[in-house]
């Protein structure tokens, strides 16, 4: 079985796809509102970040279409994207008891979303901003603290989001 997670498909200018995918750890029955929550937050917050369109999205549970239109802008190309590079932030599963560690604790992991607005870029930087309160960048953060999850199943700070371009 695939690990439990969200992935939204963007397309292009030209209407190639790009699909990034957000490890949310398990989806049950109770933490199902939560979830959907913090997805459309999520996807309002990339929203904010990308000049393509968002085509689909899907949770193990369900498959949507977003928009099946090319975006109008020319810049909305699936090589540029977003590096957003997150950390995995739980030391143990069981607190406060920690007998229980999570192996993920301390690792980086890494997530792209294609179509980066590079608008959004301070001058002569590549890294979006985070920190600066209601910023897109920091809305962004906060989204995918919410919802993601390390591949090991723990909690995430994002590090940083960097502009890249990427060949397919």
């Amino acid at each position: 079985m695939p690990q439990p997670g969200w992935s939204l498909t963007i397309a292009d200018y030209n209407g190639e796809t790009s699909t990034t995918h957000v490890h949310t750890g398990n989806i049950t029955a109770a933490s199902l509102p939560g979830a959907l929550s913090n997805i459309a937050a999520l996807r309002t917050a990339i929203s904010g970040l990308i000049i393509g369109n968002q085509r689909s999205d899907k949770l193990t549970a369900y498959n949507t279409t977003l928009n099946p239109l090319l975006p109008t802008d020319p810049n909305a190309q699936v090589e540029r994207k977003w590096l957003v590079k997150y950390t995995d932030t739980l030391p143990f599963f069981d607190d406060p008891v920690n007998a229980i560690p999570n192996l993920g604790y301390g690792k980086q992991f890494e997530v792209e979303i294609a179509t980066a607005d590079a608008d959004l870029l301070e001058d002569n930087s590549e890294f979006l901003d985070i920190d600066t309160a209601l910023s897109p960048g920091a809305v962004f953060a906060d989204a995918f603290q919410d919802l993601a999850r390390s591949p090991y199943g723990g909690t995430v700070t994002v590090m940083s989001v960097e502009l890249v371009g990427r060949t397919r």
